[in-house]
C-alpha cells in the first residue's frame, strides 16, 4: 500500500497543475517551492525567497549519482551570493585563489562560498594522507609568504593552525590541520576572506 502514494501524490499534482506553491512568511515576505525542481534535485530555483521589498532570492539544489550534493543562491539581479557542496565529488568553487596549494591526495569533501557586498567567503574543507605536521608546514610558509601584517600560529600534538591578515581587514587567511591516528586520514579546514 505505502509504495503507492508517491506516484499517486505525484499523479495529483501532474493532474492538478500543482506544481508548486506559494506562502507568505511573518516579514511580508513570501516562499515559493517548485515541487518539481525540488523532487528532482537538479534546479536552480527549486525555492525563491520575496522579501517584502520585492527583491527575491532564488535557491537551486543539484545531486551527483554519488550522493554529493551542491545547493546555491542566486539574487535577483543575477550574481551568485552562496553556494554550498559537500561529499565526494565536491570541488573548489571557479572563484577560489588559484594560488593556494593543496596536498597531493587531497580530497575535498565541502565546499562553501557566501559574498557579502564586496567581501566573499570560501570554505574548504578536505582530507588528505600526507604528515600533518609537513602539510602545515607548506601552510605556514604560504602565509608567511603572501607579506600579511599579522601572522598567528598554534600547534599542539594533534592540532596545528595559521592565520594570516591584512591590518584593514581586506584579506585574510585561516587554516587549521588536525592529525589523526596514523591508519587514518588527515583533515584540514581552509578559509579565505576577500575584499
Amino acid at each position: 500500500m505505502m509504495k503507492w502514494l508517491m506516484p499517486l501524490f505525484i499523479s495529483v499534482i501532474l493532474l492538478t497543475g500543482c506544481g508548486s506553491f506559494t506562502f507568505s512568511d511573518d516579514d511580508d515576505g513570501e516562499v515559493s517551492i517548485n515541487l518539481f525542481g525540488l523532487f528532482s534535485g537538479d534546479t536552480d530555483d527549486a525555492i525563491t525567497v520575496t522579501d517584502k521589498d520585492g527583491a527575491e532570492q532564488s535557491i537551486g539544489f543539484k545531486q551527483d549519482d554519488d550522493g554529493s550534493i551542491e545547493v546555491s543562491g542566486t539574487s535577483d539581479d543575477g550574481e551568485e551570493t552562496f553556494s554550498f557542496g559537500a561529499g565526494a565529488s565536491s570541488e573548489l568553487h571557479e572563484e577560489f585563489p588559484k594560488e593556494i596549494p593543496f596536498p597531493d591526495s587531497a580530497q575535498i569533501v565541502g565546499t562553501q562560498r557566501v559574498a557579502d557586498e564586496n567581501e566573499v567567503m570560501f570554505t574548504v574543507q578536505f582530507i588528505f594522507e600526507e604528515d600533518a605536521a609537513e602539510v602545515y608546514e607548506v601552510y605556514k610558509d604560504f602565509v608567511h609568504g603572501q607579506n600579511y601584517d599579522d601572522v598567528q600560529e598554534m600547534e599542539t600534538d594533534v592540532n596545528f593552525s595559521v592565520q594570516g591578515a591584512m591590518e584593514d581587514k581586506s584579506k585574510s587567511i585561516s587554516l587549521s590541520v588536525t592529525n589523526y591516528a596514523e591508519d587514518e586520514e588527515n583533515m584540514a579546514v581552509l578559509i579565505v576572506i576577500n575584499d
